[in-house]
């Protein structure tokens, strides 16, 4: 049986993402792949399945992960599930021999991380892990001068991610409110996304030199029924305690001597769910905010006055642009669901070509993990964590 399917593992909203990209770029790979198509989508709940299916052309549904590892016809796969998912069915994905895209964060632990990472190479497929801010062409426009040496040596990152999707208490509890089954709350829910955005831009992480963090909404009630995402229910009259964090903020070093502020919230009211960062360097700096996601400015210290912010706006020579998107023009905007297909298609271009993901492969997301966990623990421990201390 020829290998050609595509599979989804998870019809919550983030499964929604892994679909549209897929539907949004299998049609630049059907010439020099014929019969590469979409096949599965998986999740226990079949309403939500179905649904999934439907709206991006999936034909089959199934209830069972374990169906879709299984099954010999399926060669690429997304897992899109809660976090104490990931490690047991990529791991079981990869030793199936398929070609794995996972959410982050990997596994609940950066062992967990580590045994998948060892894992895909044993197995010899393309494993990539989900981190699709890189994506913005702005993004990558930063990473581009910042390796050109264009704002000189990074000496300090501030980088943010503020959600405010956990704001009202009046949403129910989930797993995302427990540690057994979260691994952390705004830390390794969107403060993932923060992390791997200063190791991308500024090198590996040595040290967390303190962390803290708080949970602001102590209790919630559960639901009556299932619920996915992040929306309303109808809650019973039952409570649970949360003991993952609301906000979670750590002080970082590099190994290039670059220092760190970070912070991460899912209570912060009014944000949304937007993500920025400031980098400066010993040239100039740069910054870029999810907000305004077509541009970032640019400073540079040209003469002996001081240095003034000009604004660079995407433009057909951008990354990403001229390759993905149907009008690559001046000015012409990218949002999160563009950038995430762009992803997508790059783990397509890898896995059909038995290719290692360049950018963003399963061991940037072990080092994420391992981010994760040292800032946790400096936050427990009221210490300094060493990158090192994770890694034993």
């Amino acid at each position: 049986m020829e290998k050609k399917g595509i599979a989804v593992i998870g019809a919550g909203m983030i499964g929604a993402a892994h679909a549209s990209g897929y539907r949004a770029q299998l049609p630049r790979f059907l010439k020099r792949e014929p019969g590469l198509h979409l096949s599965t989508v998986c999740d226990a709940n079949q309403e939500a399945a179905q649904a999934l299916a439907a709206s991006y052309g999936f034909p089959r549904v199934t209830l069972r992960w374990q169906e879709v590892v299984a099954e010999d016809s399926i060669r690429i796969l997304s897992v899109a599930l809660p976090n104490f998912l990931h490690e047991e069915v990529t791991y079981a994905a990869l030793s199936a021999g398929k070609h794995v895209i996972c959410e982050k964060p990997l596994a609940l632990t950066a062992a967990g991380a580590r045994i998948l990472c060892a894992k895909a190479a044993e197995a010899g497929v393309t494993a990539a892990a989900v981190f699709n801010y890189r994506r913005f062409p702005a993004v990558a426009g930063i990473k581009k001068l910042v390796d050109q040496g264009l704002i000189g040596d990074p000496v300090q990152i501030v980088v943010q991610a503020q959600s405010e999707y956990a704001a009202d208490p009046q949403l129910p509890y989930s797993w995302r409110y427990s540690r057994k089954l979260a691994g952390g709350g705004a830390l390794y829910d969107v403060g993932t996304h923060a992390i791997d955005l200063a190791m991308f831009l500024c090198g590996e992480l040595e040290e967390i030199l303190g962390a803290v963090e708080t949970t602001v909404i102590r209790s919630r009630f559960l639901p009556v029924a299932a619920t996915t995402g992040h929306g309303h229910a109808e809650l019973g009259a039952e409570q649970r305690s949360v003991d993952t964090d609301d906000l979670s903020s750590a002080v970082m070093r590099f190994k290039s001597g670059c220092l760190g502020l970070f912070s991460a919230s899912r209570v912060a009211v009014g944000m949304g769910n937007t993500l920025s960062f400031f980098l400066a360097g010993t040239l100039g700096s740069v910054r870029f905010s999810t907000e305004r996601p077509d541009e970032y400015q640019l400073a540079r210290r040209d003469g002996p006055g001081p240095a003034s912010f000009s604004t660079l706006r995407n433009s057909a020579s951008s990354p990403y642009a001229s390759q993905y998107l149907p009008v690559p023009h001046d000015g012409v905007a990218v949002g999160y669901a563009e950038a995430f297909g762009f992803m997508i298609g790059e783990f397509l271009e890898a896995a059909l070509s038995g290719a290692t993901m360049a950018n963003g492969p399963l061991g940037d997301g072990l080092r994420a993990a391992e981010a994760l966990e040292a800032i946790q623990r400096a936050a427990e421990l009221g210490r300094p964590v060493r990158l090192q201390e994770v890694r034993q």
